[in-house]
């Protein structure tokens, strides 16, 4: 599976399960650890890429 599809936590080695997410502004597909709670989308994915490659993150920008 690539990395955008994780089947373990990176936290606690749980199975992740794919669920549908809501916040007041809008609702995103994710996957959930079943042990941890650790939820991974796209974004957090793509966020944690760019800290591993040492990028600035400007989240005033994002919103």
């Amino acid at each position: 599976m690539s990395p955008l599809h994780p089947t373990k936590c990176v936290r606690c080695m749980g199975n992740l399960v794919y669920n549908k997410f809501y916040s007041p502004r809008e609702q995103f597909w994710g996957w959930q650890c079943v042990i941890c709670g650790e939820i991974v989308d796209p974004v957090i994915l793509e966020n944690r890429d760019r800290i591993r490659a040492g990028q600035a993150i400007d989240v005033f920008r994002m919103a």
